[in-house]
Order: structure tokens, then C-alpha cells, then sequence
């Protein structure tokens, strides 16, 4: 991997990606065995990142829409879908090695970097949803071990329950750092370098979803306790995304 990322990352950045490969593998745990402190959750995530990074702001750029959409997508037991915490770090990894700053986004609605964060923010849901389906085979995967600790009941060995959970353990340690690590080569490589050659009819449209996910994240909520008025929230969301967006977009 180091004579991969010598080709791929900026300016050779190695102690940024080992940081985000040790965080992501931590946050990985913090999803499903240890702790559960919901650092894991978008927004703690992407801030991490972003500290590690140099540029915390860019992590609350692209963690907070995210995290109020997944606002009711909690680690609690196998309830939670995706895997975003691995997907966040990643993305706010790869757009700061990547020299992109989100700062203006946030402190000058600046359209043409609300275009780029909107292009982050959806790359970060697709790599959570990819990464759901590489978490569902790391719980396949611990099945033959887990199946191993039955014999503990017979015959009282709890070293070997011991050596189960700390397999179990490594292997979720080593999903989330690996998996960080080959999506954000995925995104410097591919996805970033992709969003300039996006037509700017694209580009503005990206622009309006960090505005647009607040709307369906208290629309999602709401209609989680079948009030009704999801769909209201959504409209509401749209319409202030196209209003800000045009306002931005006339200065």
C-alpha cells in the first residue's frame, strides 16, 4: 500500500492517511463492538478527520448534512445501514490531501464550493452504502468463530471465547483502516479529478444539496413517528436550496 499512495496521494502524505486509516479503523469498532460513544456518527467523524487533516471546517462541511440525514441511522446492535463512518472519513480525507478547503462554503455560501461539497457529500453516500454490503460480509465472516465459542459451554474454556472476540475485534479494525484507505485513493484518483469535467448545469444542481439534506433529514425523522409531514419537510427543503442557490448564484 505505501508505494500506491507514493503514486496517488499529494505531496506524499503518509502520516495524514495513517491517521485516517487508525481512525477509521477505530470508528469501524466504535460502530459495532467497543465503546459505542457515536464518535462514530457522520459529524464527530468528519470533524476528526478534518483534524487530522489540518482543516476541521471541511470535515463539518460534508459531516453535518450528512449526519442529519442520518440522523435516525444509529449504532445500536445491527439496526444501522451503510457504513459511514469509514465513507466520511475518506472523503473528508480525500478532499483536503487533495488541496480543496471548504471554508468558504460555509462562511460565504460560496455556490461554486457548495457545488464541490454537494459533489463530496454524494460520494460519501455511496461509498456508505458500498461499504454496508462489505460489513455484512465481515458478520458472515465471524459466523465460524462465533459458531467455535458454543463449544465453551461443554467444556469451560473462556480463553478460547477470548481469542474469538479479539479475531473479531482486528478484523473490523482492519476493515474500517483498509477500506478508508482504498476509498479515498478511489476518490483522489477518480472522483474529484471527475467533478471538473461535470457540465456547470451539474455543478449547480450539486450546489443545492447540502441545502436539500437538512429538509430530508427532518422529513426522514418525522416520518419515523408517522406524523405524516415528511413530504412537507422535503418541499420545504427544495425550496429553500433553490432559493439560496439562485441567490448565490446572482451575486
Amino acid at each position: 500500500m505505501p508505494w500506491l499512495a507514493l503514486t496517488l496521494v499529494p505531496d506524499n502524505s503518509f502520516l495524514s492517511l495513517a491517521l485516517l486509516a487508525l481512525l477509521a479503523g477505530l470508528l469501524a469498532l466504535d460502530d459495532v463492538a467497543l465503546g459505542q460513544t457515536w464518535f462514530s456518527q457522520p459529524l464527530p467523524a468528519a470533524l476528526l478527520s478534518g483534524f487530522f487533516c489540518g482543516d476541521p471546517l471541511t470535515g463539518l462541511a460534508i459531516g453535518l448534512p450528512l449526519q442529519l440525514i442520518l440522523v435516525v441511522n444509529l449504532p445500536v446492535g445491527q439496526s444501522f445501514t451503510g457504513d459511514p463512518a469509514v465513507a466520511v472519513v475518506a472523503a473528508v480525507g480525500a478532499t483536503v490531501l487533495a488541496g480543496h478547503s471548504l471554508t468558504r462554503a460555509l462562511t460565504e455560501a460560496a455556490s461554486a464550493d457548495f457545488g464541490f461539497t454537494g459533489w463530496m457529500i454524494l460520494a460519501a453516500g455511496l461509498l456508505s452504502a458500498a461499504g454496508h454490503f462489505v460489513v455484512q460480509a465481515e458478520r458472515r465472516a465471524h459466523v465460524p468463530w462465533m459458531l467455535q465459542g458454543h463449544r465453551t459451554l461443554r467444556d469451560g474454556n473462556l480463553g478460547r471465547m477470548a481469542r474469538i472476540q479479539a479475531r473479531c475485534l482486528a478484523g473490523t479494525f482492519l476493515r474500517g483502516g483498509l477500506f478508508a484507505i482504498v476509498f479515498l485513493l478511489l476518490l483522489l484518483k477518480f472522483w474529484i479529478p471527475l467533478y471538473d469535467t461535470l457540465p456547470n448545469r451539474i455543478q449547480h444542481t450539486l450546489a443545492i444539496l447540502p441545502w436539500l439534506l437538512p429538509g430530508l433529514g427532518l422529513g426522514t425523522l418525522i416520518d419515523r413517528y408517522s406524523t405524516g409531514k415528511a413530504w412537507a419537510w422535503v418541499f420545504c427543503g427544495v425550496v429553500i436550496a433553490l432559493a439560496v442557490t439562485r441567490l448565490g448564484m446572482g451575486a
